[in-house]
């Protein structure tokens, strides 16, 4: 029988800020130019906050990305990420990663981020459940995401629509679910 954590057995645990310099050096900027595309964008941090910015271009590519490298075991119990987010209304897609391959390629994992009202600060569930297993864009039959192999996270803009784009993240938490016998 399926056990399922009712929300007075789950907590709130923050992941990452954006208070750090040593943040700011975490992130990267991966861009669709790694395969011909002509699509730019950048992560900054800022004010506290991640400031994700750029302009999709569809043809030849399609998409913008900033990741960083997670220390493995880092989600351990996670069930979900709570972002703290400001967005131009488009649709963003958490990434993570792990060690998984596919036909000799890293998996991507992929879960769409609620999108919120415009220019809005707002805070949004992406459970781990909704992570879809992918290689350069396409669901693969791969395992399901491993939260204590992840080893890296981040967010991609892959909406096929051409133009600017703007995401600012405060901060990104964790919903874990307490440990056996607590």
């Amino acid at each position: 029988m399926a056990s399922f954590a009712t929300p007075q057995e789950t907590s709130i645990a923050p992941l990452i800020s954006f208070e750090s310099p040593a943040e700011a050096r975490a992130w990267r900027t991966v861009n669709d130019d790694v395969m011909g595309g002509r699509s730019l964008g950048a992560g900054v941090v800022e004010e506290g906050r991640l400031v994700f910015t750029g302009s999709i271009n569809t043809k030849g590519g399609g998409f913008s990305s900033v990741r960083r490298e997670m220390e493995p075991g880092a989600l351990e119990g996670a069930r979900a990420f709570v972002l703290s987010i400001k967005s131009d209304g488009r649709a963003y897609q958490l990434i993570a990663r792990t060690n998984a391959r596919f036909g000799g390629r890293y998996v991507s994992y992929q879960a769409a981020i609620p999108i919120s009202p415009e220019g809005e600060w707002s805070s949004v569930r992406v459970a781990l459940s909704d992570f879809v297993p992918s290689v350069f864009g396409r669901i693969v039959p791969a395992s399901e995401i491993s939260p204590l192999e992840v080893n890296e996270l981040g967010f991609i803009i892959a909406d096929s629509v051409d133009g600017d784009f703007a995401l600012s993240v405060r901060s990104i938490s964790l919903e874990r679910s307490p440990p056996d016998g607590g």
